[in-house]
C-alpha cells in the first residue's frame, strides 16, 4: 500500500476554459479567465490532495471481461477533499453563478492532474517490480460497473485512511474523488498510457480527452 500526500499545484488555465465553453454560453472567454486568476488562491487554500494504491493478485469478484489476461490489479484512489466542494456550494448558495462555475470546472481539471501525478508514482513502482501496466479502467465508464468502486475502497481501507467511502448508490461520499484500476502482469509491457481517450464513452464531449 502507497499513500501519497505530496502533490504540484498544477493548473492548465486554457483547459479550464475549453471545459467551461463546452457547456456554458454565460460566460465570456474574457471573464472565465478574469475569474480563473482571481480564485486560483482560493482553489490553492481549499484542496487536500491525497492518493492511494495497492498492487496485489486480481480479486476473486473480478469478473468482468476488460483486462482479463491480466493477472495482477492495481488498486487506486485519489482525492481532494471536501473544502473546495463546500466552497463551490457556498457561491451557488450566494448566487455567485459565474464564480461557482469557473471553480467548478477549476477543480474538475485539477483531480485529473492529481490522477495523472499518482499514476507516475505507479509507473515508477511498476518499473521497479518489472511489471507491465493497462490503461486505466474506472467503474461507471462501461467497462466496469459503478458498484466496483466499493470493492477498490474496501481493498485499500480508503475510510480510515481518507474518509473516503461509498453510499448506497456506490456513488463516493467525497465528490472530488475519483476510484479505478489498471491491469498488471509481469508478461505485460509497461507504457505510459494512463487513460486512452479513443476507448472512453465521453471521448466526444469530453474538454480534457488527449487529441
Amino acid at each position: 500500500m502507497e499513500v501519497i500526500l505530496e502533490f504540484d499545484f498544477k493548473l492548465d488555465k486554457q483547459q479550464v476554459i475549453n471545459t467551461l465553453k463546452s457547456y456554458c454560453e454565460i460566460i465570456a472567454d474574457d471573464e472565465i479567465g478574469t475569474l480563473y486568476d482571481k480564485l486560483l488562491p482560493v482553489l490553492y487554500e481549499r484542496v487536500q490532495p491525497a492518493g492511494m494504491f495497492s498492487i496485489g493478485e486480481k480479486a476473486e469478484d473480478f469478473t468482468f471481461n476488460v483486462i482479463k489476461d491480466y493477472r495482477q490489479l492495481v488498486y487506486c484512489i485519489v482525492t481532494m477533499g471536501d473544502k473546495i466542494t463546500e466552497k463551490v456550494n457556498e457561491f451557488f448558495s450566494y448566487a455567485k453563478m459565474k464564480e461557482g462555475m469557473v471553480l467548478d470546472a477549476m477543480a474538475a481539471s485539477y483531480l485529473f492532474e492529481i490522477s495523472s501525478q499518482l499514476f507516475e508514482h505507479i509507473y515508477a513502482k511498476a518499473a521497479e517490480m518489472n511489471i507491465g501496466l493497462s490503461r486505466r479502467i474506472a467503474p461507471g465508464d462501461g467497462e466496469i460497473p459503478l458498484w466496483y468502486q466499493k470493492n477498490i475502497l474496501d481493498i485499500l481501507d480508503s475510510k480510515n485512511f481518507l474518509g473516503v467511502y461509498v453510499n448506497e448508490d456506490f456513488m463516493l461520499t467525497s465528490l472530488r474523488s475519483m476510484a479505478y484500476v489498471y491491469g498488471a502482469d509481469k508478461d505485460k509491457p509497461l507504457s505510459k498510457v494512463d487513460h486512452d481517450c479513443s476507448r472512453c464513452p465521453n471521448k466526444d464531449k469530453c474538454s480534457m480527452r488527449n487529441e
